[in-house]
């Protein structure tokens, strides 16, 4: 069992590796990418992600997932190799549902829907964007119908990133929380609003950025191993724990916008570098 289980865990490495290359293309797509590069970069990103598809559902990658799946009881249910053969194999079979050339399609037309986004931000023309944003749409469809049946189209979607939960309990988390919302904003409406002037006057960037780094290296942000850059939406991406980045945005009289932005994506960049080396 070990020697398999250390078998899967080289060619899950070789997939973490070849999705970080993809997310260093993403990275610089929206932050020093000439926009030109696009369609170029479309492409690329879409042989990266055949490329992780065929080794994460190929046979060699089936066959140990079905041996170690059989074998798992041998294992404490909580142990790190446990619940990884448990993660691993539950993405291989999902994985193994949804057609390469779809997975491909998908990278290659959200690139160059970036690029057509931030063209229709700055012109402030949705029409701009729709062709590209209805495609999306069309393809998220076609990844759902690889799951058919199922009680809702976001079902699929959503196990992506919280595996086993269902349209129909979020739904339930937020009806219940709706009508408290509702009323607390009303109630806050009815209150003397407070002097709120400050936040829209005009800073300029360099002090915006010079604060915003001040105050997530007191958060104890790790500059060694990130760094933060420009980006028309802010996000955060990693290559490994040792290189985490994070981007912000600004705007002259809205210096909340950057403040905020830079404190929340360090906060998903500290998760990241906080990951166990041993993992």
């Amino acid at each position: 069992m070990e020697e398999k289980l250390q078998k899967l865990k080289e060619i899950l490495g070789e997939i973490t590796d070849l999705n970080a290359a993809a997310a260093l293309l993403g990275w610089d797509q929206q932050t020093y990418m000439p926009p030109g590069g696009a369609e170029g970069r479309g492409y690329q990103l879409s042989t990266l992600a055949r490329l992780v598809h065929e080794r994460a559902t190929s046979e060699e990658t089936g066959r140990l997932l079905e041996d170690l799946a059989a074998q798992a009881d041998q294992l404490d249910p909580a142990s790190d190799d446990a619940c990884l053969i448990r993660f691993a194999y539950h993405e291989y079979q999902k994985q193994t549902r949804v057609p390469a050339k779809l997975v491909s399609e998908y990278a290659q037309v959200t690139a160059v829907a970036h690029e057509a986004w931030a063209k229709a931000r700055a012109a402030a023309d949705f029409k701009i964007f729709q062709p590209h944003l209805e495609r999306i749409v069309d393809l998220r469809r076609q990844y759902a119908d690889c799951f058919a049946p199922y009680e809702h189209v976001y079902d699929p979607l959503l196990d992506d990133f919280e595996r086993g939960m269902k349209t129909a309990e979020v739904r339930a988390i937020f009806n219940e929380l709706r009508p408290q919302q509702v009323a607390l904003i009303r109630a806050i409406g009815e209150r003397s609003q407070v002097e709120d002037g400050f936040l829209f006057l005009e800073y300029p960037e360099q002090a915006q950025w010079d604060f915003g780094v001040d105050v997530i290296t007191r958060f104890g942000y790790d500059w060694n191993r990130g760094r933060q850059d420009k980006s028309l939406h802010p996000f955060t991406t990693g290559f490994g724990i040792d290189d985490v980045r994070i981007t912000t945005r600004f705007d002259p009289k809205r210096s909340f916008a950057a403040l905020f932005g830079t404190m929340h994506e360090a906060g998903h960049a500290m998760y990241e570098q906080g990951i166990s080396r041993s993992l």
